[in-house]
């Protein structure tokens, strides 16, 4: 009987020797990526959303050495290709591009087919920019000031194009008739691109959008610049002064933009996307290309752009209740 007993426990005992001696099999984190991943931008091609994703895009994929497609799917004020995510295989060959639309929709648009910010897993955030006020180039008005005295004296009359209701064009809008107190029609958009076609041909009167959807235009002298919306003048205008040099006081709009994965998205594979972003981002050649728009790399941890998107959701739905009660 003991000589049995010893038997199986020198087997057992072999066995363990056997198993730990194999090579540790691969997690599906360790060989990612293994094909190409996709990134769902939510405006339509041509947009400042498209541009943002396709400025680094090649870099990524040669950081990752796999493929990367962007996907544009506008549509909705962005929920078309953000359901798309939230409902795809958290695996991180899903990710989407997002901007403040998916902080605002929330309040903007019940009944959303996903839950913000549940449906995600937040990766980081990426870009910021300060956006260009463009007129159209047969205007009158060649001034902000001028422009501004012009809406007072013509109340909604003057119309302002922007890339959907509750994007950062919206907003840029929204806060400028408020800072203002002007009368000026907002007019949406499913994306930057056909604004910025309708100013340039004289349909619309004005937009806040990228500078790179407007330098052609303004090389072009099909629409003027009357001011830029960050706090400091931007390196591509440098003679035209910001918003609140021109006598609003505190103005400030700036766009910024992040990726998100479906929920359940494993956290070694965020990471991984996290540290190629941050590798694929500050690629000289990627540099360049964002100096277009004065864009500045802003990459965080998926922690804090965690903790950045819910307080975003959480302002935009005060302010966005507080200006629906008046």
């Amino acid at each position: 009987m003991k000589s049995a007993v010893c038997k199986v426990l020198c087997l057992s005992a072999l066995g363990l020797i056997f198993h730990m001696a194999q090579p540790k099999a691969q997690t599906h984190a360790d060989k990612y990526p293994e094909k190409a991943i996709r990134i769902v931008v939510p405006f339509v091609a041509g947009g400042g959303g498209d541009f943002i994703a396709r400025a680094w895009a090649d870099k990524l994929s040669e950081t990752i050495r796999q493929p990367v497609i962007i996907d544009n799917r506008g549509g909705g004020n962005t929920v078309v290709g953000t359901d798309i995510v939230a409902k795809a295989a958290p695996d991180g060959y899903t990710l989407l591009l997002v901007s403040p639309s998916i902080a605002t929709n929330p309040s903007l648009l019940p009944g959303l087919p996903y839950q913000t910010p549940e449906d995600f897993t937040p990766v980081g955030s990426v870009i910021t920019y300060a956006m260009g006020l463009g007129a159209r180039a047969s205007m009158e008005a060649s001034t902000l000031q001028e422009m501004l005295a012009y809406a007072r004296q013509n109340p909604g009359k003057l119309t302002i194009a922007t890339s959907g209701e509750g994007s950062a064009t919206d907003l840029a809008a929204e806060l400028f008739k408020s800072a203002t107190g002007v009368d000026i029609l907002i007019v949406p958009y499913k994306g930057a691109g056909q604004g910025v076609l309708d100013v340039a041909s004289g349909h619309v009167d004005l937009l806040f959008t990228g500078m790179s959807q407007l330098k052609p235009h303004l090389d072009s002298q099909r629409i003027k610049l009357l001011a830029t919306s960050g706090r400091n003048r931007l390196k591509s205008a440098p003679d035209t002064p910001t918003i609140d040099e021109q006598g609003v006081t505190s103005f400030e709009a700036v766009v910024w933009w992040g990726i998100l994965a479906p929920a359940g998205t494993p956290a070694a594979i965020v990471q991984k996307i996290n540290q190629a972003l941050a590798k694929s981002l500050t690629h000289p050649e990627v540099t360049k290309r964002l100096a277009v728009i004065d864009g500045e790399v802003r990459l965080s941890s998926a922690e804090e752009f965690d903790l950045f998107l819910k307080d975003e959701i959480n302002k935009w739905r005060k302010v966005l209740k507080s200006s629906s009660q008046k």
